[in-house]
């Protein structure tokens, strides 16, 4: 099969993120176990860590590997969902895998899986995401990486990824987000996400509310594994932050590092840098890795994830890109701005998807926008802009609102909206910043006058 036709089988497969389905009767872990042992178990050639939790896992894995790669042990890393290129999702050593490699590997799959999905009907329909999550196992197999990091795409339990058996599992803060299907408290949520923890395993958690560490430490106990909890057993301390990024000391108990410094701007990735870090020392504590703290700084310093606080700059304006897609990372991004651009006006283009509670999402918004402009992205899950204006209503906003069709009538509409002093924030939904991203990065990047902030 060449691109072309291994994409169009892949999207074959019933794929969850573009429709609503049942979580628990829909989602099954057996699946993923055939599938492996249809392929001789390629999953047993590397050393696997997952992350999990509501808000920071993709940036978190993203700083992990980086680390991990400045130290000079191959790591691939498998995240969702993708921005503009479902390849995005399949890295090793920051190198997205190539269309070749892509097609070679859907190649091998297809005959397996065509031939053999029969013999499991009574275990559902195999998925999208397990597929290629599959792919993502075959290719770290056969580049031969040392270590695969795996973002839980939602939940934990049920994943995909939770088929592997890790060496480490961390966990970065438990919110609300997914109720229906995850639970509608802390409580509930936290259990899906703490399930990734392994007997006798090895955790990293980030800061976690009472409910939700109350779940960790609770499975922590049950499985006698060995946890680690920012704010406790290690910390950051003498933080200092711009719209460049951040600089910042870290804490490991006596060790510390000092000045570390990351591009990804915001309080939240801080953060997410401090629990990454933290992973980073846990290995070298299991004697799986020899941690060099030159290699830390390294990997730190080069880590880019694109979409989450995101600057773009348009001559004398600037476009903020960020996947802002619960209430609790709109709370992070609001605070991002206030301390980040303080002074200056938003105009906000928000788009989300429709099992996403609109008022937890909405009221961090109501306090820092200027101007909001509701629209959807072309995920046939997005909620009608004229829903979101309407919530507005109920919430009463009193800034100017608007409803767009589209991003790109969204982003024509803020512009013109838009003066010298005021920045264009692209939030609420990956899916639309993925959209947002092709219009404003490759129209901006490289042109006259126009720069991008977050360096790769």
């Amino acid at each position: 099969m060449n691109y072309t036709q291994s994409l169009k089988y892949l999207y074959s497969f019933t794929n969850f993120e573009q429709i609503p389905f049942a979580y628990q009767y829909e989602l099954n872990l057996k699946r993923m176990e055939a599938l492996l042992d249809w392929f001789g178990h390629p999953e047993r050639k590397f050393q696997a860590v997952l992350v999990a939790g509501t808000k920071g896992k993709g940036s978190t894995a993203k700083f992990f590997s980086s680390i991990l790669t400045a130290h000079g042990y191959r790591a691939g890393l498998y995240t969702s969902p993708h921005l503009e290129d479902v390849r995005e999702r399949i890295q090793i050593d920051g190198r997205m895998i190539s269309k070749q490699a892509f097609s070679k590997q859907m190649s091998v799959m297809r005959p397996v899986i065509d031939r053999r999905k029969n013999e499991i009907p009574l275990l559902g329909t195999i998925t999208f995401f397990e597929v290629l999550t599959l792919l993502s196992i075959l290719h770290f197999a056969q580049e031969k990486v040392e270590f695969g990091v795996f973002e839980i795409g939602m939940g934990g339990r049920l994943d995909a990824s939770n088929i592997l058996e890790s060496v480490l599992s961390m966990i970065t803060p438990v919110s609300y987000d997914h109720e229906e299907y995850l639970g509608n408290t802390l409580t509930k949520i936290a259990r899906e996400k703490a399930a990734i923890i392994r007997e006798n395993g090895w955790v990293v958690s980030g800061v976690q509310e009472k409910a939700a560490k109350a779940v960790i430490r609770k499975e922590l106990k049950q499985k006698r594994a060995a946890g680690f909890f920012l704010g406790s057993d290690f910390e950051v301390q003498r933080k200092r932050k711009s719209l460049n990024g951040s600089r910042f000391d870290f804490c490991f108990g006596r060790d510390q590092l000092k000045n570390l410094q990351i591009k990804l701007p915001g309080e939240f990735q801080i953060k997410n840098a401090a629990v990454a870090i933290a992973g980073i020392y846990v290995l070298n504590r299991r004697g799986l890795i020899h941690l060099q703290e030159k290699s830390v700084r390294k990997g730190l310093q080069t880590a880019f994830w694109p979409g989450r606080f995101e600057v773009i700059r348009q001559e004398k304006r600037f476009v903020i890109l960020d996947g802002a897609h619960n209430g609790a990372s709109m709370r992070e991004l609001c605070k991002a701005l206030c301390e980040l651009r303080s002074g200056r006006r938003q105009v906000f283009i928000l788009g989300v998807s429709r099992d996403k509670r609109l008022d937890r999402l909405l009221l961090p918004v109501r306090e820092k926008a200027s101007y909001v402009i509701a629209t959807k992205s072309l995920n046939s899950r997005a909620q009608e802009p004229k829903v979101i204006l309407e919530k507005m209503h109920e919430l009463k906003f009193t800034k100017p609102m608007f409803w767009a069709q589209d991003i790109k009538e969204a982003i024509k509409m803020a512009s013109r909206i838009a003066s010298e002093n005021t920045d264009i924030v692209i939030t609420g939904s990956l899916f639309l910043v993925g959209e947002a991203r092709k219009i404003v990065v490759h129209k901006c990047t490289g042109a006259k006058g126009h720069k991008r902030m977050a360096l790769t």
